[in-house]
């Protein structure tokens, strides 16, 4: 099914301003009309009606995700802008599209987000996190770093008779960084010489930290190391004890991690209480 990019981009800000009003909407009010029917009001006012059916200042706000009633004397088109949707969707449903299977997976599928998105909004603004918290998740977090960074040069290939071969040039006098430059794959490295940030060894791959941990400063790996990425030829340039950030400066991150593991360990409670069940297929499948 080809999107149009109206379409795509007119949906895309109405999903948008689905997430950003769903916490800010105001509860909508109830007078009685003149009829003596109970009618909402507020942000609810009726602004307009397309073929029957009600556009309100709620579907203006929404459409909108602003943080107040966007008004109708605004002249940005967003009325104008929801009529014509609100006439493609009427037209849509009268020619079937809204039943078309393609087009149910996408609805479900957008509802799932959604709902997800504010089911995970709601565990975090639920969570009740403490100074004692942060505290104890910092200490956890300084735990777990090492005493020592360490930065080196690396030069990567694909082959490791390559490699052998720029070992021993090197083993004759060349320059690390002329050889990284001219033969290293790592583009981001190969520019500077082959050379890499500060990093702590958890951050690299087990082959490259283990090999790089193992020299002393200005030592060459004698062998070839094999990564995932390649073959590297591994320098290390110096090392120095590792910087430990106050609390408060890492506060965000923090709270980050302490609101993904509440919804990590929700998560797993549903999995535990589901009944999943994932039918084999063939392997060609």
């Amino acid at each position: 099914m080809r999107r149009h990019p109206l379409i795509t981009t007119l949906g895309a800000l109405v999903f948008a301003g689905l997430l950003a009003a769903c916490d800010t909407q105001e509860t909508p009010t109830s007078e009685t009309g003149p009829d003596g029917i109970a009618t909402e009001t507020g942000d609810v006012d009726t602004v307009a009606t397309v073929n029957g059916e009600p556009i309100t200042r709620a579907d203006l706000f929404t459409h909108t995700g602003m943080d107040e009633d966007p008004g109708l004397a605004d002249g940005d088109g967003t009325l104008e802008e929801l009529i014509s949707l609100e006439l493609l969707r009427q037209e849509a449903v009268e020619r079937g599209l809204d039943t078309d299977t393609e087009t149910r997976r996408i609805l479900r599928m957008v509802e799932t987000n959604l709902l997800a998105s504010l089911l995970m909004d709601r565990i975090t603004a639920d969570l009740e996190i403490t100074q004692n918290d942060l505290e104890a998740e910092y200490e956890r977090q300084v735990e777990q770093m090492r005493d020592t960074e360490y930065r080196a040069r690396h030069i990567l290939v694909e082959e490791a008779e390559q490699a052998r071969e720029l070992l021993a040039e090197l083993e004759d006098g060349a320059d690390f960084a002329e050889l990284a430059e001219a033969h290293s794959i790592d583009p981001a490295s190969a520019a500077r010489g082959g050379e890499l940030d500060w990093f702590a060894p958890e951050q690299m791959v087990p082959a490259f930290s283990e090999a790089a941990v193992a020299l002393e400063t200005g030592e060459t790996t004698a062998d070839p190391v094999e990564s995932r990425f390649g073959w590297h030829i591994i320098r290390l340039e110096e090392t120095r004890d590792a910087s430990v950030p106050d609390l408060e400066d890492v506060r965000a991150e923090l709270v980050e991690i302490l609101e993904s593991r509440a919804i990590q360990e929700f998560l797993e409670t549903l999995r535990e209480e589901a009944d999943i069940q994932i039918p084999a297929r063939p392997a060609n499948q």
